[in-house]
């Protein structure tokens, strides 16, 4: 058992008996005696997890209002290898450098040889990579005492596949053969369509530095969600799984009229904003990264949008200005605002700054439960809103995360 402050966290020893709806989880990382915090529901059928996923929506929001109806949790096409973005941290093995997917609540690596999660090419370009690795005497990052070089392995693919990006997380610049090993990798695996050495050299569990080096290729790969193209550099936000991204997009495609004017934001490089925009009157997008707002602006170059505008800067700081200043951000007032927040949900600021605007529909993507409902309830307080709709999507099988799309409008 593992203590901290005032909750503790138990690992399973046993079963004795199984609940109704549990299988027999296919990977042998799942546990026990391992732990892998990659997968939390494999050994329940996915029948089973839509289910709890439905409940888990309803747990959190039915409190709000009871006469809420949540319907059933939309399926993934999907189940397994679905992840269009991983990260893992490689460590010392036994006798080479090993990665995985560290176990529930440490920092302990659970290796594998294979992950249900994301596509197979993940995994043997990274046993190669590690291999190549090995051979030139490269060390694994030990956090405990900052030293050693390599820290994580990363990917990025297009849906199809036939673009891989390969990102190596190293502690400093040094990285020894890296010409052999970027030679080696590009001609086994022609799919690898960037090589980039990002550099972080500071403590902690942020993954991704500052620096970086472009060893081959590009540091972005090219998307197509919906007749639209979509450039995405390894340091931006895309939902992990473009079935269910394409499903959601539908849905607010649905929700919104050809008089609007659309505020995005935590836009990322766009792809909501810029799915909308064929059907809206002019789409605003806010986003904190600079290398996604990048990515926006040259996205809406090639798919010849010219009704979307990004700004750079974090929500809690463009929102006021964009809503207090519209002479000089944008002459159309907004009707609808986007929501996509990250786990953490949206700031309180944020929240009173829309209310404050009375913006009239509000969409809220959320994937946190917990955080959707301490923020729907503030919007609700207010007396100004109330909710039109609830759906709730698995963007994430095999696990408890769910992504919910809500709709508010003024009463």
């Amino acid at each position: 058992m593992t203590q901290k402050k005032s909750i503790a966290f138990a690992k399973v020893q046993k079963y004795i008996t199984r609940g109704p709806g549990t299988i027999e989880p296919p990977c042998p990382s799942f546990g026990p005696p391992l732990f892998c915090g990659g997968c939390d529901w494999l050994d329940l059928s996915y029948e089973t997890q839509l289910k709890y996923k439905t409940e888990l929506v309803k747990e959190q929001i039915q409190s709000l209002n009871s006469r809420i109806d949540i319907p059933d949790t939309i399926a993934s096409p999907i189940t397994q290898h679905y992840r269009n973005k991983a990260f893992m941290p490689v460590g010392k093995g036994e006798k080479s450098l090993e990665y995985g997917i560290y176990e529930r609540w440490s920092h302990k690596i659970v290796p594998h040889k294979s992950c249900i999660l994301h596509p197979p090419e993940f995994d043997l370009i990274a046993h190669r990579c590690l291999e190549l690795m090995d051979n030139a005497k490269v060390q694994p990052y030990d956090e405990t005492t900052h030293t050693g070089t390599l820290r994580h392995i990363g990917f990025r693919c297009s849906q199809d596949r036939k673009q891989i990006l390969l990102i190596l997380v190293t502690r400093s610049a040094k990285l020894p053969f890296s010409n052999l090993l970027v030679k080696k990798l590009c001609s086994e695996f022609p799919q690898i369509s960037g090589i980039v050495q990002n550099i972080n050299r500071e403590k902690g569990n942020v993954i991704l530095g500052d620096e970086e080096k472009i060893l081959y290729g590009n540091p972005w790969i090219m998307e197509k969600i919906n007749n639209l193209k979509f450039r995405i550099h390894y340091k931006s936000f895309w939902q992990v799984n473009s079935d269910v991204l394409q499903m959601i997009i539908k849905h607010i495609k649905d929700k919104v009229q050809p008089e609007d004017t659309v505020l995005d934001t935590f836009s990322g490089i766009g792809v909501l904003g810029l799915s909308l925009a064929q059907k809206v009157k002019e789409v605003v997008c806010i986003e904190e990264l600079a290398d996604a707002v990048e990515d926006g602006k040259f996205n809406c170059q090639l798919n010849h949008i010219s009704n979307v505008v990004f700004h750079c800067g974090k929500t809690e700081d463009k929102l006021p200005e964009i809503l207090n200043h519209q002479d000089k951000y944008n002459p159309h007032i907004p009707e609808v605002i986007i929501l996509d927040p990250p786990r953490t949900g949206v700031s309180k600021s944020v929240l009173e700054e829309i209310i404050n605007a009375k913006l009239s529909h509000i969409l809220y993507l959320s994937c946190s439960p917990v955080t959707l409902r301490r923020d729907l309830n503030i919007l609700l307080e207010s007396g100004l809103y109330e909710i039109i709709s609830i759906q709730p999507f698995d963007m994430f099988p095999q696990t408890w995360h769910i992504e919910t799309l809500v709709e508010l409008k003024v009463k």
